[in-house]
This record gives structure tokens, sequence and C-alpha cells, in this order.
């Protein structure tokens, strides 16, 4: 019984240690995946680049993610679970209802300037002409939308009682979604207004509702 124990024993730590290892592997993959989008776009985003940059061969690449449209769809997965678990865990539970207001609004201006923005950013204008990856991200989308509205119903629920409460969202996600488009472009600094001048009329309009 002992050596039948011992044995059962060695091979459940094998077994973590391998589990271990693949959860180790598809990070890197993923995390090289996202940095390849970010810097280098998605038309030149590889298989093999990606396998050089996370320090895999790629025969070890292939085996988790057989295909590139693989790779990036758990790529998007990834980008959208750590963008909304940004936004989780940032505190807004401040002052009046006004001032979580203006946290909110700078919560989503934030959001949109972590180190992965680029990447989703670049899965966005790729998702215009590759229908298939347009039906992904846009579930995506529409998943993250629903988180962001969530948050701020939860923190905002005077506001959010309000006819238009969504669709002010939704306008707030989508002015500075075009705001940090611009933003990027060099030169472009006078195109578009400063953060505290967007939030300002932002909120301005919120107090409208």
């Amino acid at each position: 019984m002992t050596g039948a124990t011992s044995g059962t024993t060695r091979g459940a730590r094998s077994g973590r240690r391998q589990a271990d290892r693949r959860a180790e592997t598809t990070e890197r993959l993923l995390d090289a995946t996202i940095e390849c989008l970010a810097e280098d776009g998605y038309v030149a985003t590889t298989t093999r680049r990606v396998a050089e940059r996370a320090g895999v061969s790629q025969g070890a690449q292939q085996h988790y993610f057989p295909t590139k449209a693989a790779l990036v769809d758990a790529a998007m997965t990834r980008l959208v679970d750590q963008l909304l678990a940004d936004a989780a865990t940032r505190g807004l539970d401040v002052g009046t209802e006004r001032e979580r207001a203006a946290a909110l609004l700078d919560l989503i201006w934030e959001v949109h300037h972590l180190p992965v923005t680029p990447a989703v950013l670049e899965l966005f204008n790729v998702a215009r002409t590759e229908p298939a990856m347009a039906a992904r991200v846009a579930e995506i989308v529409c998943s993250g939308m629903s988180e962001i509205l969530a948050i701020a119903t939860t923190t905002l629920p005077s506001y959010a009682a309000r006819e238009g409460f969504a669709e002010f969202v939704q306008i707030a996600m989508a002015t500075v979604r075009g705001t940090v488009l611009v933003a990027a472009i060099p030169g472009a600094a006078s195109a578009h207004p400063s953060w505290p001048a967007l939030r300002a009329h932002l909120l301005e309009s919120l107090e409208r509702l």
C-alpha cells in the first residue's frame, strides 16, 4: 500500500508540474502575441515571430495554438480579460456621485491608455476587412461594453436611473476611443481636446440627462 500511495503522489506531482509548464508556455505565447500585435501590427505578426519572442520552439507553439487565427483569438480574450480586470479593481467609491462619475470617466480614459491598448485597437482595425475576425471582435466588444455599463450602473445609481444613461456610457467610450486613435498620430495633438476639457464636456452631458 505504501508503494502504491507513493507512486500515486509522485504521479500527482508530475501532473501538476506538467500543468504548470503548459500554463507558463501558454502565458508566454499570449504575452508575445499581444506584444507583436501592439508593436508590429497584425500582418507582421506571424506564428514564427511569436514563438521566437516567447522563447519557445515553433513546434511547441503549434501544439498549443495550431494557427495564427487560434493564437490571435486567444490573445483577444486575454486582452479583454486584462482590461476588464484592471477596470474592476479601480477604486470608484469616492465622494459624491458626481465625483464618482468623474472617477469613472478617468477610469475609461486610463483603460484606453494601458500597454495592451494598442494591440486591441490594432484588432479593431483588422476586423474592418476580415469577416471572421469581425465576428469575434464584435462579440468581445459587446461583452466588454456590457461589463463597463454594469460597473457604471453600480457606481452611479442615481444617474443610471435617468433615461439615456446607457447611451451616455456608450458615447463616453466611443469618444475616448476616437480621441485615443487620433492622439496616436504624430503631429495631430491640435486635432483633439485635452482630457480635462473632454471630461468636463462629458460630465455636463451626464448632468443634462
